[in-house]
């Protein structure tokens, strides 16, 4: 009985009201982890800004480097060796000193197969990173082959030891002293500084993750647990701590009394809620529930920017994205039911590209005016990047996506409406993977009914919840799935990498040796100009010939905002830091 009513008491106290935090905002998607080495989604990269501090942070009204847990740092002449000097006053929420070594294992465990992290291949820069990651899918290769009486907790464990040593000797990561660090690279990376902003590349605290760490006698593998995530045992060090976080529920950012950094929070105590209806969320902030809507997908949206350039409204913006809206198409030969998979044929992919109107997907289901897109970067986002815009993608051409994709084989043969092969076996239908609560099934009905008329295609839609898409996605259980991309870093790799062979994020099993081979051949390349031409092929050659995604629109960001509220970013690559915001309570209309 005292354990029960402990338990309720508890329950209780979890569910309490808060008093109303100094500024609040709604996402509508919940966070899915505080693990800077798994976040993979804007909401969660969005709080790494406010729980942790990398070496360097972007400016986020210039993008310009400056300096957060690194107070220096110098460049060797050759352009392969960095080395960081991290402030004397950075700290934990612990109050421990930031150390060197808290870089050394965050980065680590992000290269490791173990943690599964969607951005290992960003670390690949790094001397010895790649090595490493292959060194442990072999070692745990070997491991799995023992004799199940071999494999014990203490060969797991003596195996992890092995692996230390290696990257000890091997990785190009260590710490000169506590506060020094030095960073080598495998070949000049000109855009390293600007990778070093991303949250990928933020410390962890070791004491706190290790004890939630163990090690898989049976497999070999680290399990890391996602405990130390939660209120009470989370440490960061950024400008925020966690102090309630109910998963799709709402969460409680306050500023940290031990951060002494640059990113000092404006307002002490952030509130983030999950709204995941479109429609509830809007009616939240028009009620005043919240103050900031960070996404904006009701079917009404053309009124509300309608509204906006009349004059009617004042709370309504819109700002360019660094971003594209995409379909993912499949591209792997078989489809996980066993079935043969005809979008894995280029021909078939580029067919179904040519016969879209995006144009009137635009303008008639969007109806918001975002750009077409017919490349996969945003045109002008990145200066010297294509800029005589030799890049055309495809465009609306519905003969010629009937004659490819008979080129193909498959054709209506016999005149009764059904495409079909020579062997006379029918053309599956297409099913379009999309989440519920936003526009994607509307696009995904457009499509349909361009497909059926102009090539007989026929498809059907499967709507999911944001998690089981996220999980079918990643198993490749789909034919064509709804997609979105936000450039990480300011460089054409940060889209162009979603297509390289193996990377965490091709979920569309896109494999293609001319694409890794000119990917490979520009990262290796160190004249600027030649470099670019490497990836404008690249880039190309993917919307153009092969297809691994259909572009629809570059995206731009809608938002709801209190007028009041102070220090959002209308840079293309804005981040939004939450230590930058504040509601002018002196503003019209305060209280």
């Amino acid at each position: 009985m005292a354990l029960l009513s402990a338990a309720l008491a508890a329950v209780v106290a979890s569910d309490r009201p808060l008093p109303r935090a100094e500024l609040v905002y709604a996402d509508l998607q919940p966070a899915f982890t505080l693990d800077p080495q798994r976040m993979s989604y804007i909401q969660d990269f969005r709080l790494a800004y406010a729980f942790y501090e990398g070496l360097l942070r972007w400016d986020n009204d210039t993008f310009e480097i400056e300096p957060a847990a690194a107070e220096s740092w110098t460049i060797s002449g050759d352009d392969l060796t960095y080395t960081f000097t991290i402030r004397e006053d950075a700290r934990w929420s612990t109050g421990e000193p930031v150390l060197a070594s808290d870089f050394v294992y965050a980065w680590r465990r992000a290269v490791l197969p173990d943690t599964a992290a969607d951005y290992a291949q960003l670390f690949f820069f790094i001397a010895g990173a790649e090595a490493l990651f292959a060194f442990r899918a072999e070692q745990l290769e070997r491991y799995a082959e023992r004799p199940a009486r071999e494999r014990t907790p203490e060969a797991a464990r003596a195996l992890r030891r092995e692996l230390n040593a290696w990257a000890d000797e091997n990785l190009g990561v260590r710490a000169v002293s506590e506060r020094v660090l030095e960073v080598r690279l495998e070949r000049p990376t000109p855009f390293f500084l600007d990778l070093l902003c991303f949250a990928s590349f933020m410390p962890v605290h070791p004491p706190t993750v290790e004890r939630f760490v163990s090690v898989d006698a049976d497999s070999g593998r680290i399990e890391q647990r996602h405990g130390w995530t939660k209120p009470g045992q989370f440490t960061g060090n950024g400008p925020y701590v966690l102090t309630r976080w109910r998963f799709k529920r709402d969460m409680r950012l306050v500023a940290s009394p031990t951060y002494e950094g640059a990113a000092t929070p404006l307002s002490r105590t952030i509130e983030v809620r999950t709204i995941e209806s479109p429609e509830t969320a809007v009616l939240a902030f028009e009620t005043g529930a919240v103050d900031w809507l960070t996404d904006v997908h009701v079917d009404y949206l053309p009124d509300l920017v309608a509204a906006r350039r009349e004059g009617r409204r004042d709370d309504v913006f819109w700002f360019a994205n660094f971003g594209t809206y995409f379909w993912n198409f499949n591209c792997t030969p078989v489809l996980t039911d066993g079935r043969a998979n005809p979008l894995a044929d280029p021909r078939v992919r580029k067919a179904l590209a040519l016969a879209v109107d995006k144009r009137a997907i635009v303008d008639q289901v969007r109806r918001v005016g975002e750009p077409v897109a017919h490349t996969f970067i945003p045109p002008a986002s990145l200066a010297g990047y294509d800029e005589e815009g030799a890049i055309r993608g495809v465009r609306h051409d519905p003969a010629a996506a009937r004659e490819l994709l008979a080129e193909a084989g498959w054709s209506d043969r016999d005149g009764d409406g059904v495409v079909e092969n020579e062997a006379g076996v029918e053309f599956p239908v297409i099913e379009l993977l999309c989440t519920s609560g936003s526009y994607h099934d509307k696009v995904a009905q457009a499509m349909q009914s361009m497909w059926e008329s102009a090539l007989g295609v026929r498809s059907g839609i499967r709507i999911k919840e944001t998690k089981t898409y996220r999980d079918d996605l990643k198993r490749r259980d789909y034919m064509m799935a709804r997609g979105g991309w936000f450039g990480d870093y300011g460089d054409p790799t940060t889209f162009l990498a979603l297509h390289r062979t193996g990377d965490g994020n091709n979920d569309r099993g896109y494999s293609d040796p001319r694409f890794d081979e000119l990917f490979d051949a520009a990262t290796r390349e160190r004249d600027p100009v030649r470099r670019y031409d490497l990836l404008e092929e690249a880039e190309r050659y993917t919307v153009e010939e092969t297809m691994p995604v259909l572009p629809i629109f570059h995206y731009v960001q809608f938002y709801l905002v209190d007028p009041r509220l102070r220090g959002l970013s209308d840079h293309p690559r804005k981040q939004q830091y939450l230590h930058e915001l504040v509601i002018d309570r002196t503003a019209a209309g305060a209280d």
